[in-house]
């Protein structure tokens, strides 16, 4: 074989091995993608049952209220149709929930081990379940979103769009917590000493953080994309 023979089969040499099993696709990332779901979704639930065990029982639309909860919940739930349904089954703006899942947990790993870890309220929490929802979860859906590239290009509002339901969250939680009189998390009470002031500085913390989380991992989701083989990103 000629040199130049020699240098077009390395140049048309197959996508490294790596690229293929980290698709939608393969059947590793799919029963992986099930299992970590159906943990992260049934650990919620399970809570429900040991709270209600506590001492101070269970008040299901409070429980519910919780960020951690809720996107726990919601990530599980994509995490388990992404494995369960091949990649064409779904539709194209799918990978955007993905890295809103991941966009979530993470903001949720970081505000736990700065502002709530060491409350009151945390030592409450079953260790394991902790665990699952403040460590796994976002490790995982971080992993599934760099690891894994999306199937298609996104639109540049992206991260806007994922901001969205942060933003509702801390809406909604004042709004209800101003008619229930209970907040979920100490930075959105205004009732302490410092009233709207304390309230207005964390949780504009916690916006710009989350649009910030939301930026980056736009970012980082088209560079994978961007390294992917070609062969692998039309795979998916």
């Amino acid at each position: 074989m000629s040199t130049s023979g020699r240098a077009d089969a390395v140049l048309h040499r197959d996508p490294p091995r790596v690229a293929t099993v980290l698709s939608h696709d393969s059947p590793v990332v799919r029963i992986l993608r099930v299992l970590f779901g159906m943990i992260g979704f049934s650990t919620v639930i399970i809570n429900i049952f040991i709270v209600a065990n506590l001492p101070e029982g269970l008040h299901l639309p409070n429980y519910l209220s919780f960020f951690t909860n809720e996107v726990n919940l919601f990530a599980g739930a994509v995490l388990v149709l992404s494995g369960a349904l091949p990649r064409d089954r779904l539709p194209r703006w799918w990978d955007g929930l993905r890295g809103a899942a991941a966009v979530y947990l993470s903001v949720t790993f970081v505000v736990f081990a700065l502002l709530l870890e060491n409350s009151p309220a945390a030592g409450t929490i079953t260790p394991w379940v902790n665990f699952v929802v403040h460590r796994l979860m976002p490790v995982v859906l971080v992993l599934d979103w760099l690891l894994i590239p999306a199937s298609s290009p996104a639109r540049w509002w992206r991260p806007l769009a994922w901001i969205a339901y942060p933003v509702l969250f801390v809406v909604y939680s004042l709004l209800r917590g101003s008619v229930v009189d209970w907040y979920p998390y100490p930075f959105l009470d205004p009732r302490g000493p410092e009233g709207y002031a304390s309230l207005i500085a964390s949780a504009g913390a916690v916006f710009v953080g989350s649009l910030a989380a939301a930026l980056l991992f736009d970012q980082l989701g088209r560079l994978r994309r961007r390294l992917a083989p070609r062969a692998a990103r039309e795979a998916v």
